[in-house]
């Protein structure tokens, strides 16, 4: 809610700054011509009044819009960045893009379904996440779950379909070419790159393992670092959902 003191101050500073030009104008100008419409003048200064009314409160609507409360400033952004159109393709071989991360709110996770410890662990607890929210009474179709290959060479379509929904049937395995991955990951800060093969042709990929929140407005709107406990995440995305509402901007901005 905005606070209402603070634009009860930019209110009456307003109305002294148009009372004082009220009186320089009546002293400038009314008593040098007598026949000066002095209901128009005050139609004037009740309008301008109005303005800067409705200019203080979308200000500071504005502000408060973006204060983190103190139990999320670990997770959530102070400027969540809006995502640039991008396009990738699920593991049922159908484009993946911008419009389906759209009012929603979407944890993704950028790994490869070769990698040997944190990301068949990182999948583990968000199923956990995913049981404990479903139970806390959450309405489920506001959540999904995008694990992001990073290793297309090796991850198909048809590899991530046999990998992902092992741990959660509703979880989504997405991937694209090279440049399309960079394009996005980039977008989260999400570094990766490919080791060295060895002698068998195996190889590991250095990435990221942050765990993203993005919101309904497609921003990314949190982060998770390691250690990944379920506990954690699913009591802070309670908070985040009862804070910022079901759309991510008509919360209402209490927490229990």
């Amino acid at each position: 809610m905005v606070c209402l003191s603070r634009v009860g101050e930019y209110i009456r500073i307003n109305i002294l700054w148009e009372t004082e030009t009220g009186l320089l104008m009546e002293d400038s100008t009314t008593r040098s011509e007598p026949g000066i419409n002095k209901t128009a003048l005050l139609i004037l200064i009740v309008a301008g009044l109005l303005v800067a009314t409705m200019i203080a409160v979308g200000v500071l609507q504005k502000e408060e819009e973006h204060l983190v409360p103190e139990s999320l400033v670990e997770y959530v952004l102070w400027d969540p960045q809006k995502i640039d159109p991008f396009l990738l393709v699920d593991f049922n071989g159908n484009e993946y893009g911008i419009g389906q991360l759209e009012g929603k709110w979407t944890f993704i996770f950028f790994g490869y379904t070769s990698c040997p410890d944190v990301c068949p662990v990182t999948l583990a607890n968000l199923a956990m996440v995913f049981r404990q929210l479903e139970s806390a009474g959450l309405p489920m179709s506001d959540l999904q779950v995008l694990f992001i290959s990073v290793d297309p060479q090796r991850d198909t379509p048809a590899v991530l379909k046999g990998y992902v929904p092992g741990f959660d049937d509703r979880f989504l395995g997405v991937t694209g070419d090279k440049s399309a991955l960079d394009s996005f990951t980039r977008q989260f800060g999400a570094l990766y790159f490919l080791d060295e093969e060895d002698g068998a042709g195996n190889y590991l990929v250095t990435h990221n393992s942050s765990l993203f929140l993005v919101d309904p407005k497609v921003r990314q709107f949190a982060r998770f670092a390691v250690p990944h406990l379920p506990d954690q995440i699913a009591d802070a995305f309670i908070r985040i959902y009862k804070h910022y509402g079901d759309a991510g901007q008509n919360g209402t901005g209490e927490e229990e």
